[in-house]
C-alpha cells in the first residue's frame, strides 16, 4: 500500500492510495459522492493480488483531497480531475466507479477521451434520475454534514437515501469518511460544500450521448434489491452502451459493493480477466527465479506439518506444502525439503517421518511451524504410534506415519519418499489451503 498524489483540474491535489506493483495494468477506483477512497480498499487489495495496480482516489473536496477554492463542485470539475489522473498513468486504466463517480467516468470516457480507458465497471448507475429521487438524495447528503455522537447515527443518515433497501453495515470503510474531534463528535471528512451541491442538474441528454459513444468494454453491476437503480433502468442503459453487460448480486441493495464485497470482487475480477486481460509474466530458463516461484504459486495446495524425532528423542517439525501422493501399491508419499533447512540432516538420519495434513482451524500451527526461533511444539498436542515414532498432531485432517523409502536429489531440495505404515483421517473438516503465498480456505459455489 502506497500513498500517492495526483494533480487534478485547476491544480487541485487529489489524494490516492495504490495497491500492487506499478508495473501491472492499472485499475482506478473512484468513489461516489460522500464516500472516501477507503471505500474501495477491500476491492483494491483483491485486485492487487490478481496482478493489477489498483489506485483508490478521493474526489476533490472529499477525504484528504484538496478543496475547491471557489466552493464550486460542478460535474465538469470532477471530469477534469478524472481525465488528469488517467492521463498521468503509464498505461490505459480500467475505471471502477459508483454513483456520481460512474457518471463522471461515463462522461470523461464518452466525451472525447476513449483512449484513456480499457474498460468501465459502473456500479449502481442510473442516468434517468427522477426529481423526487434527486430531492431525497440531496436531503440525505445534507444529513451527513451534521455532527454525530454515535456511529450508528451515521448509518441512519446514509440509509436515509435508500430507506426501502437493506441497511448498510457499520464498517471501517463507513467510518473512514468521518473524523472524531476532541469533543467526541464525528464529522464528515471533507468540504461540506461538496455535499451541499449534491443535486444533479438535468443531464439525461448529455449522459445518454456519452454512454452511446463508449467504446471500451463496460459492465453494469447492481444489487438485485436496489430500488433506485432498477433492473429495468439498468437494462435500458445496457441497451444504450454498445457491447455492455449486466451483473447482479442477488439479495443485495445499494450497498452491494461493500456489504457483499466477495461477490462484488468476483464479478469485477471475472470482467477484467475476460475483457481486459493482463499479459502473463514469463519465465525463461536462466531468468529471475522469483518469476518461476510466483508461477508455481499459482498452483493451490494443501498445507502440512512434517515431523520426525531427532537422535535425542526430541520432536522436530516444519510446515510444508511440497507434499504429494506417489503410489498406492506400494503406498508411497513424498515431500521436499530445502537443502538449506536446518532440519535436513535430522530427517536424513531419522529414517522415518510423519505428514500431518492441516484443517482450516490449524492455521496458527502452520504459522508457528514456519517460524524460526520459536518452540514449535509448545502448546501442540501430539502423540506417537509407538515409542520413538514420529509425532502425530492431534486433530489433523489426516496423518501419515511413514518409514523413509528413498531420498532423491531434487536440485536445491531433497525429495523424501515415505512408505505409509499407518494413516488416520477425519473427512468432515475443511482443509487449510495455500495459494500465491497466502493461506486460503475453500469457497463452495
Amino acid at each position: 500500500m502506497e500513498q500517492v498524489e495526483f494533480q487534478g483540474f485547476g491544480g487541485i491535489a487529489l489524494a490516492a492510495t495504490a495497491f500492487g506493483s506499478p508495473e501491472n495494468p492499472p485499475v482506478l477506483l473512484l468513489p461516489s459522492l460522500g464516500q472516501v477512497r477507503e471505500f474501495w480498499f477491500g476491492s483494491a487489495k483483491a485486485l492487487a493480488e490478481a496482478g493489477r495496480y489498483a489506485i483508490c482516489v478521493d474526489l476533490r473536496g472529499h477525504g484528504d483531497s484538496g478543496h475547491s477554492p471557489d466552493g464550486h463542485y460542478e460535474l465538469d470539475a470532477y471530469i477534469g480531475d478524472l481525465r488528469a489522473v488517467l492521463a498521468s498513468l503509464s498505461s490505459r486504466a480500467v475505471v471502477v466507479s459508483a454513483g456520481l463517480g460512474a457518471r463522471v467516468a461515463m462522461l470523461a470516457a464518452g466525451e472525447g477521451a476513449p483512449h484513456l480507458v480499457t474498460g468501465l465497471a459502473l456500479v449502481d448507475t442510473n442516468i434517468w434520475v427522477e426529481q423526487a429521487v434527486v430531492d431525497r438524495l440531496g436531503g440525505a447528503m445534507a444529513l451527513r454534514t451534521a455532527s454525530f455522537d454515535d456511529p450508528s447515527k451515521i448509518v441512519d443518515a446514509i440509509s436515509a437515501a435508500y430507506p426501502n433497501e437493506p441497511r448498510p453495515s457499520l464498517t471501517e470503510r463507513t467510518m473512514a469518511a468521518y473524523a472524531q474531534g476532541s469533543d467526541g463528535q464525528y464529522a464528515w471528512r471533507g468540504d461540506v460544500r461538496a455535499l451541499a451541491a449534491a443535486s444533479l442538474p438535468d443531464l439525461e441528454e448529455r449522459l445518454s450521448e456519452a454512454a452511446a459513444r463508449l467504446a471500451a468494454p463496460v459492465t453494469l453491476i447492481r444489487g438485485s434489491l436496489n430500488e433506485t437503480v432498477s433492473a429495468e433502468v439498468t437494462q435500458r442503459l445496457c441497451a444504450l452502451i454498445p457491447g455492455s453487460e449486466i451483473a447482479e448480486i442477488e439479495g443485495a441493495g445499494h450497498y452491494a459493493a461493500s456489504d457483499r464485497e466477495d461477490d462484488f470482487n468476483a464479478i469485477l475480477l471475472d470482467f477484467l480477466e475476460r475483457k481486459a486481460p493482463r499479459q502473463p509474466l514469463t519465465f525463461i530458463r536462466g531468468s529471475e527465479p522469483r518469476v518461476l516461484r510466483d508461477a508455481l504459486g499459482c498452483f493451490g495446495t494443501g498445507v502440512t506439518i512434517v515431523t520426525t524425532i531427532n537422535e535425542d528423542g526430541e520432536p522436530i517439525g516444519l510446515t510444508a506444502n511440497s507434499f504429494t501422493s506417489v503410489s498406492l501399491d506400494p503406498p508411497l508419499i513424498l515431500f521436499s525439503l530445502a537443502r538449506s533447512s536446518a532440519n535436513l540432516e535430522t530427517f536424513e538420519k531419522a529414517g522415518k517421518f510423519a505428514v500431518n495434513v492441516l484443517h482450516i482451524g490449524q492455521q496458527p500451527a502452520a504459522g508457528r511451524f514456519a517460524t524460526r526461533g520459536v518452540a514449535r511444539f509448545e502448546g501442540i498436542v501430539w502423540s506417537q504410534r509407538d515409542e520413538g515414532g514420529s509425532p502425530l498432531l492431534e486433530g489433523s485432517l489426516a496423518s501419515f506415519d511413514c518409514t523413509t523409502h528413498a531420498i532423491h536429489d531434487g536440485g536445491d531440495h531433497l525429495m523424501f519418499v515415505g512408505h505409509v505404515d499407518h494413516a488416520t483421517f477425519e473427512p468432515h473438516r475443511d482443509p487449510l489451503l495455500y495459494f500465491r503465498g497466502k493461506f486460503r480456505r475453500l469457497h463452495f459455489a
